[in-house]
């Protein structure tokens, strides 16, 4: 008896992942990437521009849709937590082990920087000829806060603090055992 033959396997069945963590947690990097380069990539549209091709409102909306887009993309595999404060708070209340946090976590991180270090790279020659080739934090010319928010010269750390952790329970609110079901809502894919 001649043993069987066995099947060459394509290129694509090789390639794909068959662990469900692996795939999470390439979604919330993926996630988070998408997030970061299309958010704040219209926030330095908006500064380098000085307000001529966008202002509060196209990066308000700007934001606010790269955050869709990246739900929309990850959701379906991972839930799109796409910020580790959210992926906590389903730790928190039950709704994801937490032996996947520390992946979650890392995972979102990695794809923060990745997503702002390709977002320099896409706008290095307008960084560079705004102020001068200089990246400066403040004052007039500043393009710090294409990457980072910074509080007001008038804002105590008190007031920061509370002020960030009460938007943050409200976005978490939506996340709780009552709010939004990620896990559990039809995502636009045809695979899980």
């Amino acid at each position: 008896m001649q043993p069987e033959k066995r099947r060459k396997k394509s290129l694509k069945q090789r390639l794909v992942l068959k662990s469900s963590l692996a795939k999470e947690t390439l979604s919330e990097f993926l996630g988070t990437f998408i997030m970061i380069v299309l958010g704040c990539g219209s926030v330095a549209q908006a500064v380098l521009s000085r307000g001529h091709f966008g202002g509060i409102v196209t990066t308000n909306v700007g934001f606010a849709m790269s955050v869709v887009m990246a739900i929309y993309a990850t959701g379906g595999v991972s839930g799109g937590h796409i910020n580790p404060a959210v992926s906590f708070a389903m730790c928190l209340f039950g709704r994801m082990k937490w032996f996947k946090l520390p992946f979650y976590v890392g995972a979102q991180f990695l794809g923060a920087f990745v997503g702002a270090a390709t977002l320099f790279g896409i706008y290095y020659d307008g960084l560079m000829s705004f102020a001068g080739g200089k990246l400066l934090i403040v004052g007039e010319n500043a393009t710090a806060q294409i990457f980072a928010t910074y509080p007001s010269p008038y804002l105590s750390l008190e007031n920061a603090f509370a002020d960030q952790n009460w938007k943050k329970l409200l976005v978490d609110t939506c996340s709780g055992p009552f709010g939004w079901r990620c896990h559990r809502r039809p995502c636009l894919c045809s695979y899980h």
